[in-house]
């Protein structure tokens, strides 16, 4: 199966294309600066100058939510970038290494564990305080024990494969089998897990500004675009509206690519 039959994968590629496309041009397309207030346009409705209406402080939607694209996304693949590298690598030595360092790890992942993801990110970023600085490091310290997990799991099923034992017995130093042996043949799996949890990344993030835990004012992000919306929803629900709209569409998109990914990796994908 090619990852473009797979009807997933194509539909998750477009929206994140689509989405990343805004973020990366998002303040060049901008018609108003993000922070500029215009009093006169206080809660204009969708239309005219302002193509999503206006916020409470006459700001225009449109031009928040391009920029808060891309603070989102940024957001979230340094998390995800953050957490890879952690994970990997904890997950990698823990596996190979095994005895005291296998057991402080994952010792280590199931503390981290014991808390409820969104709760023990909540309170790091309260004890960090609020910025985009306390977002990554919560969000990338409730993150990496899933990856670290996975990656042991992954190396300790190759750690007694044949080539394995062929690398080691030649004399192979143990930092180039993990590099060219065992890295190239997790990575796919790896990677499914990362798409997949790009999503609940960008969720979280909007929790926190939701929160007043992320970013701060004056620069935008969907999740706060929602809190100052929700105040007036039904009055002027288009602030709230189209941060939730862009904040569906991208998990979504990144949820289906990396389904579309899992099928596509699979070597069983073919016979189904």
């Amino acid at each position: 199966m090619t990852l473009l039959r797979n009807r997933h994968a194509v539909i998750g590629g477009v929206l994140v294309g689509f989405v990343t496309l805004l973020a990366v041009l998002g303040p060049w397309l901008a018609p108003f600066d993000y922070e500029a207030v215009d009093m006169e346009a206080v809660w204009a409705p969708p239309g005219g100058e302002h193509l999503m209406g206006a916020d409470a402080l006459g700001r225009d939607v449109l031009s928040r939510f391009l920029v808060g694209a891309r603070v989102s996304l940024g957001v979230a693949l340094s998390v995800l970038a953050i957490t890879l590298v952690i994970g990997v690598t904890l997950g990698v030595v823990s596996g190979y290494v095994g005895g005291l360092v296998d057991t402080l790890v994952m010792r280590l992942a199931d503390i981290i564990f014991a808390f409820p993801e969104l709760i023990l990110a909540i309170l790091v970023a309260a004890v960090l305080g609020p910025g985009k600085l306390a977002v990554v490091v919560s969000l990338a310290l409730v993150w990496w024990p899933g990856i670290a997990r996975l990656t042991r799991s992954l190396v300790l099923s190759l750690k007694s494969a044949l080539f394995v034992d062929a690398a080691i017995t030649s004399g192979t130093p143990t930092a180039r089998i993990l590099l060219q042996h065992i890295l190239p043949n997790i990575a796919a799996p790896i990677a499914v897990r990362a798409s997949l949890g790009v999503g609940f990344i960008i969720m979280a993030e909007a929790t926190l500004s939701f929160l007043g835990l992320g970013v701060q004012e004056p620069e935008p992000t969907w999740g706060a675009m929602i809190r100052d919306g929700i105040g007036a929803l039904r009055t002027d629900p288009h602030l709230a509206l189209f941060a939730s709209l862009g904040l569906a569409t991208v998990v979504i998109g990144f949820n289906f690519l990396g389904d579309g990914l899992r099928d596509w990796l699979d070597p069983k994908a073919s016979s189904r």
